[in-house]
């Protein structure tokens, strides 16, 4: 049996909220985060994000008082800095212990832990092998855009990839990963989620009801008789035609479709497919897998 994560979610360019939860803001000047919280979340406000983290280095920031004055939902939380990096979301407190340590504690405290940049400054920055070896995590970045201004590679999907062929069921995130303005609204999630509210966004990240886009906008996506059915857009613009790679185990590019939508007919065997769509400009979208239930189980 196939799971469809978007099965529930309404989907459409009108549908969603566009979030990032990799943001460094207010520890003073020559840090990563010296621009001050209150012009980071005007900021990140006027363009048009409704749900954000503030994520600086080990140290856990109360940011949740502006929320109400911003109209962000702020869901709390910090980056874990000892290497490699991870994401603790939806935590009240800062765990100083090893990675495994740092994990349970967020997940117990009712958060969620999403690896950092698994190809900062080389290849397996997150090693593979010491991945295999930890549990409780939610996801990893796919794609972290403030890389491609320091080292490395901020794509990650071969990562993605090789923890999906293991049979662990892990979701793809995105982030500007935010430390000067020219990395605002570089790369972000639309979650699709019936409300804004804390517990709603939680529960939809948490059942992968959510993609990562640079740009494009998920306008369909159809699962029905093993039957894949996606489109995507740009918001308000006349184009119409994307390019659609289904992926598959290890990597596998399945098909490839340039047109108005793809769809990919499922002969059974695959244990997931996921879809990358790409924009005339080279914006993209990545969805999270339709997947065989039977043969996952969560990191």
């Amino acid at each position: 049996m196939y799971i469809n994560p978007y099965q529930n979610a309404l989907i459409g360019p009108e549908y969603g909220y566009k979030a990032n939860f990799h943001t460094h803001a207010g520890t003073g000047k020559g840090t990563c985060g010296h621009h001050e919280i209150r012009d980071v979340l005007e900021a990140y406000k006027d363009a048009g994000y409704q749900v954000l983290t503030i994520s600086n280095h080990d140290l856990f920031t109360d940011a949740e008082p502006y929320g109400q004055e911003y109209d962000i939902t702020l869901i709390n939380g910090y980056e874990y800095s000892k290497d490699p990096h991870m994401l603790c979301i939806g935590c009240d407190a800062v765990c100083t212990g090893n990675h495994q340590e740092a994990i349970d504690s967020c997940v117990e405290q009712g958060g969620f832990v999403i690896l950092c940049h698994p190809n900062w400054i080389r290849k397996e920055y997150w090693p593979w092998k010491d991945i295999d070896n930890t549990s409780g995590f939610a996801g990893l970045e796919i794609y972290n855009h403030l890389i491609y201004r320091l080292e490395g590679s901020g794509l990650a999907v071969d990562t993605w990839d090789h923890i999906l062929s293991n049979r662990r069921l892990a979701w793809g995130f995105g982030s500007d990963d935010f430390h000067s303005w020219q990395d605002l609204g570089r790369a972000w999630n639309t979650i699709l989620s019936p409300s804004r509210s804390r517990s709603d966004i939680m529960a939809s990240i948490m059942s992968g009801s959510f993609y990562v886009s640079t740009g494009l906008w998920l306008s369909e996506f159809e699962f029905d008789d093993n039957c894949l059915k996606v489109s995507a857009c740009f918001k308000k613009a006349y184009i119409r035609e994307y390019q659609y790679r289904f992926i598959g185990q290890n990597g596998q590019l399945l098909d490839v479709q340039t047109g108005e939508y793809g769809v990919y007919q499922l002969d059974g065997d695959e244990k997931y497919v996921r879809v990358e769509a790409i924009g005339e400009n080279g914006a993209m979208l990545w969805t999270q897998p339709v997947y065989r239930n039977d043969y996952f189980k969560k990191p």
